[in-house]
């Protein structure tokens, strides 16, 4: 078997290209007869093998929130303007820029082609389209309003990618000024501070506590570099590994949100996406259970998913969603508060809609005093850290130097 590269026009004439598999030219050219294109051309890009390795390089590109957004408001206008799905697919392949995107976008158009559900073909592009992803799609293919699913999804995947932004943004200053200040310490112990410590060490003076303190770090660094280096490096991948399970993410998720401020806004931000992507399920007319499954995976913190968890358990059992949600001792009185009133009054969703906006616009404002009360922070660091430097190096010259003059 090899890959063809192919070019040929569908029954409206259109021009579309694409690979397929296929054991000769000829056979490519049959293939592309009998899925109702008119073959233009078939050209062998290399072996299965050379297919084998590009699609497994593929998987390490990242596709971007952008690239999918992009994907699926065009993916919209497709299903608004009534071209076939397999025809408007291959158009789209073309457009999309980002390659495994592109070879998502292909393969579920051969998959549809071969009598193959939307959804499933979604669902067989193993880490391209999310469950959430496919979801909505499935009920949007199901119920028949497949576009304004898409107009939804669209809207829940730029929700996403902003709060993402949000986070980022407000770490960004933060984490950059403290690997700074780390980066400059290490640098000044091992070029700097060395230069001293022969003096520091001869002399018949008492070194104050500071002093003290800078040549221990400095021997530290100087005797055990490697050993320092080891012991990170192995806390480090150990720290990876422990997150890697589920243990280890759920402790972790329970630490961040007992962090000063910063549990605050993980806090807040899970409600947003909680109240966000539920009402758009439901909106979907995905089942309350199956939507809340979903939700669980799309909060972003591990243990808020286990409550949203024992939420859709309960739920099961007849409970309804406001008690659960007040059991669960983690949602705010506004969120159990607003969606009890949305569940008596037949108005959930216009009550998600309402938390969503309302954390939406507390995370922005949580973040900004975030980083009104970072900035001094930092800034206190720093001077610590300049005069514990300076009283280390200076105070024993000092002293010297009264002992020189005591002497004299």
């Amino acid at each position: 078997m090899a890959t063809f590269a192919y070019k040929a026009r569908d029954e409206r004439g259109l021009l579309v290209q694409g690979s397929i598999e296929a054991a000769t030219q000829r056979d490519a050219m049959m293939q592309l007869d009998s899925m109702g294109y008119i073959p233009v051309s078939a050209k062998e890009t290399g072996s299965t093998g050379s297919a084998s390795v590009d699609d497994f390089l593929l998987r390490f590109q990242r596709i971007k929130h952008d690239d999918l957004i992009f994907f699926t408001r065009q993916f919209r206008t497709v299903v608004r303007s009534g071209i076939p799905i397999v025809s408007g697919f291959r158009a789209l392949e073309e457009q999309t820029t980002n390659k495994r995107l592109q070879k998502a976008i292909s393969n579920v158009a051969q998959e549809i082609d071969k009598g193959s559900s939307l959804s499933d073909a979604f669902a067989r592009q193993k880490g391209v389209f999310s469950e959430i992803y496919v979801s909505m799609v499935r009920s949007g293919e199901t119920s028949g309003n497949l576009e304004e699913v898409l107009e939804r999804l669209s809207g829940l995947l730029e929700f996403q990618m902003r709060t993402k932004e949000t986070i980022k943004s407000a770490m960004r200053y933060p984490t950059f000024v403290i690997i700074t200040l780390i980066v400059a310490f290490i640098t000044l112990i091992n070029v700097v501070v060395p230069k001293f410590v022969p003096m520091f060490k001869s002399s018949k003076v008492a070194l104050p506590l500071p002093t003290q303190i800078l040549l221990i770090i400095n021997d530290i660094f100087q005797k055990y570099t490697i050993a320092v280096v080891v012991i990170v490096a192995v806390l480090i991948v150990a720290f990876f590994l422990y997150k890697r399970t589920a243990a280890g993410r759920y402790s972790i998720d329970v630490i961040k949100l007992k962090i000063p401020l910063i549990g605050v806004i993980i806090m807040k931000t899970c409600m947003s996406r909680f109240a966000f992507t539920l009402e758009n399920l439901i909106s979907s007319g995905i089942p309350i259970i199956r939507t809340l499954d979903i939700v669980s995976r799309t909060v972003g913190n591990e243990y808020i998913a286990r409550k949203v968890l024992d939420i859709s358990a309960n739920i099961e059992k007849g409970k309804g969603i406001s008690r659960p949600l007040k059991d669960a001792k983690i949602f705010p009185p506004l969120v159990i508060h607003l969606i009890s009133t949305g569940e008596e009054t037949g108005s959930l969703e216009e009550m998600l809609k309402e938390i969503s906006m309302h954390y939406d616009r507390e995370v922005t404002y949580t973040v900004n005093r975030l980083s009104a009360y970072i900035e001094p922070i930092l800034t206190v660091g720093l001077a610590g850290m300049v005069l514990f430097l300076a009283l280390a190096i200076f105070m024993p010259w000092w002293d010297m130097m009264k002992a020189m003059r005591g002497g004299g």
